[in-house]
């Protein structure tokens, strides 16, 4: 489906005409279409390669870590969180001094919100956990992205347990809302805090302090990516798999015209792959990517060279356990990854409960079972009559999807090309630490800055536990990881102070 006359070189299928708009790359004229995202509208003209890191490599905008670009003669913008507009010129910028905050505009008024429960994570448990609560509760419903439905949204595959294609499904659901629910989308929940009989949970929409006051709070805020291990992991081209599914299913741009996809589940992005016409291999045993701008060829174990342009890292993934930890949550390790100890009502802690593949990862059915089941257990609790068993009964239909360990392979790799952490922290990094015998992993975070980063760790603190187990012996269950501190992303302090 690519290359038509009228489309940018990787273009799914024609944009909107009345749309288009002239933005300037590196002084170069590019074509782009109003509302959308600077990374993206680059990437369909061929450009991966944005920013540098301050070891000098280059970055895309697809894997991890941030983008800090000059945008009209202003550095340190963020390129992510930028839509372009007509005339706009971009140039790349190296990380310098751009730290990756939450920005609050301390004149605006806070707003204030007091409900019944918050909800953290608009995926289909958090939607679950609201229909199930709004006919006698009111709800506030907090989802970072900027739209509901989670990772299930970005899909356009018929999921199982459900009747319609993912968008469609969300849709329906959501139109059920009603005047008890408040959603804020593009909203960034900062933690979840005591407040005598209430819950306080601050939050920034835009640049707009948020306040919720609530007696009772479900985190559903699903998964995260695990990183694959390989040499050049985060150069330009390489594609953490959800920003795979955005670019596709979203934009309407493709990843590249001949993917490599690498990581042990490349049958969770074949069938969109397939779906658009997208040339693809597997290659299950990757060593390195190269090429000079972009992904020009991936090497694997055994030496055989892949000619491609974009590689999707197609892996497991893991609970999404920092705002779990930020709560007063404890973890254990079990089907091979970290999730959250629950009572039998799913709670981590009177008054915080958890949803979704935050309490192990499942089918998109699944979480939204258990969204259901939660709403129930907390109306139950508020002496409403509901039967919490209905769902259980169907939820025990799914058993949580385990995970092999991946084997880290010290040996065979050059250290320094591969990146566990994308805040510029490399494995060689962290492995020589723990060689000299330091395996407690908040001290090996403050001599490395494993996981110091704007996302606490999310991504790479699971490989850290990882290494440290492989080179110790120690069992993953027997390690303690760091937890996350309050707030849960970086913000700027000078502006929460004027809190009252």
């Amino acid at each position: 489906m690519l290359m038509g006359d009228k489309m940018r070189p990787l273009d799914l299928y024609e944009k909107d005409a009345s749309k288009k708009v002239t933005i300037y790359f590196e002084g170069k004229a590019l074509e782009a279409y109003e509302g959308e995202k600077l990374p993206v509208a680059l990437l369909a003209n061929g450009i991966y390669w944005i920013t540098t890191s301050l070891q000098g490599r280059k970055r895309g905008a697809f894997t991890f870590g941030p983008l800090p670009v000059v945008i009209n003669g202003i550095k340190n913008m963020d390129g992510r969180k930028t839509l372009v507009k007509d005339g706009m010129r971009i140039e790349r910028q190296n990380y310098g001094e751009f730290q990756e905050a939450v920005e609050i505009d301390g004149s605006k008024e806070v707003l204030r919100e007091v409900v019944d429960v918050v909800i953290i994570g608009g995926g289909p448990a958090g939607i679950g956990a609201t229909l199930e609560l709004q006919e006698h509760l009111t709800v506030a419903l907090i989802e970072e992205r900027g739209w509901l439905g989670g990772l299930m949204f970005l899909k356009s595959i018929q999921q199982e347990g459900f009747e319609k294609e993912p968008k469609k499904v969300i849709k329906e659901l959501t139109s059920q809302f009603n005047e008890n629910v408040k959603v804020f989308t593009g909203t960034i929940a900062l933690g979840v805090f005591d407040e005598g009989e209430y819950f306080l949970v601050p939050a920034v929409k835009k640049d707009q302090l948020i306040e919720i006051m609530a007696k009772r709070v479900v985190l559903a805020t699903g998964a995260v990516e695990n990183i694959l291990l390989f040499e050049n992991n985060e150069f330009p081209g390489v594609f953490r798999l959800d920003f795979a599914l955005e670019v596709i299913n979203k934009w309407g741009v493709a990843p590249g015209k001949r993917v490599a996809l690498v990581g042990r589940k490349p049958e969770r992005i074949i069938p969109e792959l397939e779906k658009w016409g997208i040339e693809y291999i597997v290659v299950p045993n990757p060593k390195r990517v190269e090429g000079e701008e972009k992904v020009e060829r991936l090497i694997d174990t055994n030496g055989n060279v892949y000619e491609v342009d974009a590689v999707i890292v197609s892996d497991y993934r893991l609970p999404d356990i920092n705002p779990i930890t930020q709560a007063g949550g404890k973890l254990r390790f079990k089907w091979g990854y970290y999730v959250p100890v629950l009572d039998e009502q799913n709670c981590i802690r009177e008054g915080i409960y958890v949803a979704g593949s935050a309490t192990g990862i499942k089918p998109h059915y699944a979480n939204y079972l258990e969204g259901r089941l939660v709403g129930a257990y907390i109306l139950k609790e508020f002496g409403h009559d509901v039967t919490p068993a209905v769902y259980r009964e169907k939820l025990e239909e799914y058993e949580p999807e385990s995970m092999p360990m991946q084997r880290i392979e010290f040996k065979d790799m050059n250290l320094e090309d591969v990146q566990i952490c994308g805040c510029d922290v490399n494995l060689k990094k962290v492995d020589d630490v723990v060689k000299k015998g330091i395996t407690d992993l908040q001290i090996v975070k403050r001599l490395t800055h494993l996981a110091m980063g704007f996302c606490q760790g999310r991504f790479c603190l699971f490989n850290g536990a990882l290494l440290v187990s492989q080179r110790t012996g120690v069992d993953m269950a027997k390690i303690d990881l760091p937890v996350a501190r309050p707030p849960l992303k970086n913000v700027r302090v000078k502006s929460l102070a004027r809190r009252e």
